[in-house]
C-alpha cells in the first residue's frame, strides 16, 4: 500500500527544523538577558547619581551652616572711618592767561554768606585766605543771603534775592548794582555799606575769586539742581553754575575756586537738624555737596571739599560755633587747606 505524502506522521521529525527553533529560542534568551542588565545598570547609575546629589547637598549644607569668618569684631569702633576727599584742582592753561593784566598785586575776591560776612571787616576766613596767599582780599560777603534764589509768587517779595551770589556776580561783571542796592537797601545797614564798597572795587583786577555758602540754602530747602535747566537760579547749583559761567565769559583769566558746605547742622525749634543725615526734602548736605562737585568739574574750575578734606561730623566741634559759623580755627584749617592745593597763576 502506497504512503500518502500529504499526511502528516507525528513520528517524523524534521532535525533542521527543531535545531533552526532551538538557536531561535537560545538568541531570545540572550538578549533578554542582554536587556535585563541594560535595566540593572540604568538603575545603578540612576541611584548612583542620586547619591552623588544627596552627598553634595549634604556638604553644602554643613558649609553653608558652619560660615565663614567675616572678620566682624563687636567690640570694634566703628564711630571713624576714611571718606576720600572730592578735592578736584584745575589749574588754568595758557590760552586762559592771555591777556590778563599784571599789576604786581595779588587780588583774592571772596563770595558768600556768613562765611566772609561774619565779623564784618574782621572776617577771620577772609584774613586767613588773604595771608596764605599774601593778597589784597575784597570781601563780597552779606550776611542773611543764600547761594540760589528764593521762589515767590506772583505778588510778593524777597528783597534778599538780589543779594544772592548770582546778582552780586552780576553787578560786579557788568556793573549794574540796581538790584543789589534795591535788596540792600531793604535788608540792613551792613548790607548797603558792602553794596557801596564792592561799586569801588574792580574784578577785572582779580587773580582768583573764592566762593564759599554755608548750609542757608539747604535749612531754607531750596532745591539742589534742576535736570531740565542746569543754570536755573532758583536752585543751589544752578545759581552756582550760572555765575561761574558770568565769570568765564568776560574774564576767563580769573582762578575760580568753590569751597564746599561743611559738615554742619543747626537746631529749629527745639530740634537739631543734622546735614549729614536728615533731609529736609530736597537732599542731605552731601548731596548739595555732590552737585557743588559736579559744577566744578564740568565748569572746568576748582573744588576744595571741607566737608570731607576739613570739616567732619566728628571734628566739627572744634571748627565751628553752633554746629553751624565757622570759628577762628575753623577758618585757618580751611585756608591750610586751601594754600595745600592751590598754586595760583596756573
Amino acid at each position: 500500500m502506497s504512503k500518502n505524502i500529504d499526511t502528516f506522521d507525528e513520528n517524523e521529525f524534521d532535525d533542521d527544523l527543531f535545531q533552526k527553533a532551538n538557536g531561535l529560542r537560545k538568541e531570545e534568551e540572550i538578549e533578554e538577558k542582554a536587556q535585563d542588565k541594560k535595566k540593572w545598570i540604568g538603575h545603578i547609575v540612576f541611584f548612583a547619581v542620586v547619591l552623588s546629589l544627596f552627598v553634595f547637598a549634604i556638604v553644602r549644607l554643613v558649609i553653608w551652616n558652619k560660615g565663614v569668618d567675616s572678620g566682624y569684631d563687636p567690640n570694634e569702633d566703628t564711630s571713624e572711618f576714611d571718606t576720600e576727599p572730592m578735592d578736584y584742582i584745575q589749574p588754568l592753561n595758557s590760552t586762559q592767561l592771555e591777556g590778563k593784566p599784571d599789576d604786581g598785586v595779588t587780588t583774592i575776591f571772596c563770595f558768600g554768606n556768613s562765611t566772609f560776612a561774619d565779623n564784618g571787616d574782621n572776617n577771620q576766613l577772609a584774613k586767613a585766605i588773604g595771608a596764605r596767599f599774601d593778597a589784597t582780599v575784597v570781601n563780597c560777603g552779606f550776611p542773611n543771603s543764600y547761594q540760589s534764589i528764593k521762589f515767590v509768587e506772583e505778588g510778593s517779595s524777597f528783597p534778599e534775592n538780589g543779594l544772592s551770589l548770582y546778582p552780586v556776580t552780576n553787578a560786579l561783571v557788568n556793573g549794574d548794582f540796581s538790584e543789589v542796592d534795591a535788596a540792600a537797601a531793604e535788608s540792613s545797614d551792613e548790607a548797603v555799606a558792602k553794596a557801596d564798597y564792592l561799586k569801588t572795587v574792580d574784578l577785572s583786577t582779580a587773580d582768583m575769586v573764592v566762593i564759599m555758602y554755608d548750609l542757608s540754602d539747604y535749612i531754607d530747602h531750596r532745591p539742589v539742581y534742576d535736570p531740565g535747566d542746569t543754570d536755573n537760579l532758583l536752585t543751589f547749583a544752578g545759581s552756582l553754575e550760572a555765575s561761574v559761567k558770568l565769570i568765564q565769559e568776560k574774564y576767563p583769566y580769573i582762578r575760580i575756586v568753590v569751597l564746599s558746605i561743611p559738615a554742619s547742622g543747626k537746631t529749629i525749634d527745639d530740634f537739631y537738624v543734622d546735614g549729614d543725615i536728615h533731609d529736609l526734602g530736597n537732599g542731605t548736605l552731601t548731596d548739595y555737596l555732590g552737585y557743588e562737585a559736579n559744577i566744578a568739574t564740568s565748569c572746568g574750575i576748582s573744588f576744595i571739599d571741607t566737608y570731607f578734606g576739613v570739616i567732619n561730623i566728628d571734628n566739627r566741634d572744634e571748627y565751628l560755633v553752633d554746629d553751624y559759623h565757622l570759628n577762628e580755627a575753623g577758618c585757618n584749617a580751611i585756608a591750610d587747606r586751601m594754600k595745600e592745593l592751590i598754586i595760583l597763576n596756573q
